[in-house]
């Protein structure tokens, strides 16, 4: 039964939120604009953005990350509960236990930076994934927000996949605060369209980024 409010919870909430469009300005520019990425890899999204994007718009934090991956291409970037991080480095890894202390108690975050070389989508070919091509000021709203979720650029250590490293995170990550709607956050400090009740889940981040 926990399971079947939780179920009719989220598909109340996401059809609610149709009706929340958060969009600013002029976010996309779709001739001239900087690509950037949201990837769907099973129970977490990332956001990517070009090392470009770093170089141009980023200022302590974004500089630093330069310098510890010089030959980065593009950065991924994913927030969320420090102990599901560390404990589930894939999917399988995922149990009801870790799980549900993730969720239900407010706990430490961490940021996570992943980088890679070439095209990400050919890197994360088994990941579902939006591109959106930024304006300037979108771009760097959103890179803005990514940094004030790192309490500083030092790493507490490697990351999951790839060249990757830890940071200490900013805010407590629980129920309404996943590694998926901090995506959708940080899109919309762009402003961008993105409703918070799909990005509760990964999938329908992508669905809702999808259909607008």
């Amino acid at each position: 039964m926990k399971i079947l409010r939780w179920c009719l919870w989220v598909v109340m909430l996401a059809g609610a939120s149709r009706f929340f469009a958060f969009e600013q300005g002029v976010p996309l520019d779709p001739v001239g604009g900087t690509p950037v990425w949201v990837f769907d890899h099973g129970y977490h999204a990332g956001l990517v953005i070009p090392r470009e994007g770093l170089e141009r718009f980023g200022e302590g934090s974004a500089e630093a990350w330069l310098v510890q991956f010089p030959d980065a291409d593009w950065f991924e970037f994913g927030w969320g509960d420090a102990g599901f991080y560390f404990e589930v480095p894939t999917f399988d890894d995922v149990t009801l236990s870790i799980g549900a202390r993730a969720l239900l108690m407010p706990s430490l975050s961490v940021l996570h930076i992943a980088t890679g070389r070439g095209s990400p989508v050919e890197v994360f070919a088994a990941s579902d994934h939006v591109a959106l091509k930024l304006s300037d000021q979108a771009l760097s709203d959103v890179l803005k927000f990514v940094e004030r979720s790192a309490v500083s650029p030092d790493q507490l250590g490697p990351g999951l996949y790839g060249v990757s490293a830890f940071y200490d995170g900013r805010g407590k990550y629980h129920l309404f605060q996943t590694c998926n709607s901090w995506v959708s956050q940080a899109l919309r400090a762009g402003g961008l369209a993105s409703a918070p009740g799909p990005s509760v889940i990964s999938g329908g981040l992508l669905w809702d980024l999808q259909r607008r």
